[in-house]
């Protein structure tokens, strides 16, 4: 009978706010009124089915326009005084059945010309409203949350793929400018870097090009790229990492193009860290 949304954000139930929202929640009430209309519980089977379908098609929108809209309020007016939203809800429901008891003998008057008697109706109505308004009030509830649920993490998925995807534009951006200050026949695949002074010697699969820069500046233009430091003078790219080697206390890594690059104790732990054996 309510239909809200919880956003996790806020946690705010949402009324339908679109045209679209309100003729679903209206088709899906007119289907159920159908529906109830074909069961015929509480005794309706003894009237003609299209009068059974009438009244619960009359009971179930009557009941979305009541219990959505206070439903709705309830949850945003109680929140400052209840904080729990799940008894926000549990109180609006209660106080929206009070009223949709004293709607549904209304109905049967207007649809079976059913004297109106709302002490004795009102009693026999309520405990029926509370529970099936309450059950569907929760099942409205729980679907609407796990759809926001749902499309919140659709919205995160899209958030971590923009980043992933600026963060592999920039890596790339990056690398490009860092390649272009090597002379075109030594621009490929890189290998390593090493310290020279005032200089980067930058190690690629077609040889190696002295560029001036300091160290540090050239490991800031690779943060992204995937290799690690092994030694205060000494950068490797992961893809040309072929193995390790010990010897005693001693430990290098063997590169494919056949150079042999020290691990200082300082990086020892970071390059253990990255699982190279």
């Amino acid at each position: 009978m309510a239909n809200r949304e919880i956003v996790p954000t806020n946690q705010q139930v949402e009324v339908f706010t679109t045209k679209d929202k309100l003729r679903n929640a209206l088709v899906a009430s007119l289907a159920s009124g159908i529906l109830l209309g074909f069961l015929s519980p509480f005794g309706m089977n003894e009237v003609p089915m299209l009068w059974s379908m009438l009244y619960w098609i009359i009971t179930c929108v009557s009941g979305y326009l009541i219990y959505m809209p206070i439903v709705f309020f309830g949850h945003q007016l109680l929140a400052s005084i209840l904080p729990v939203q799940w008894c926000r809800i549990a109180l609006s429901t209660f106080i929206a059945s009070i009223l949709m008891s004293f709607v549904v003998p209304m109905i049967s008057w207007l649809v079976f010309s059913i004297e109106i008697n709302f002490s004795a109706q009102f009693l026999a109505v309520f405990p029926k409203a509370i529970v099936i308004g309450g059950v569907l009030t929760f099942i409205s509830f729980l679907q609407d949350y796990l759809l926001s649920q749902k499309a919140e993490l659709v919205t995160q998925k899209i958030i971590n793929e923009e980043h992933q995807a600026q963060v592999f534009k920039k890596t790339n951006l990056d690398i490009e400018e860092f390649m272009a200050l090597l002379p075109i026949d030594k621009r490929g695949k890189l290998i390593c870097l090493e310290m020279a002074d005032h200089y980067v010697k930058v190690y690629t699969e077609k040889g190696h090009h002295l560029v001036l820069m300091r160290f540090k500046d050239a490991l800031e233009k690779l943060a992204q790229y995937q290799g690690l430091q092994t030694h205060r003078s000494w950068w490797v790219a992961t893809n040309a990492i072929t193995a390790m080697k010990k010897d005693g206390r001693k430990a290098s890594l063997l590169l494919i193009n056949d150079l042999e690059v020290p691990i200082s104790r300082t990086y020892a732990e970071s390059v253990k860290a990255a699982n190279i054996h």
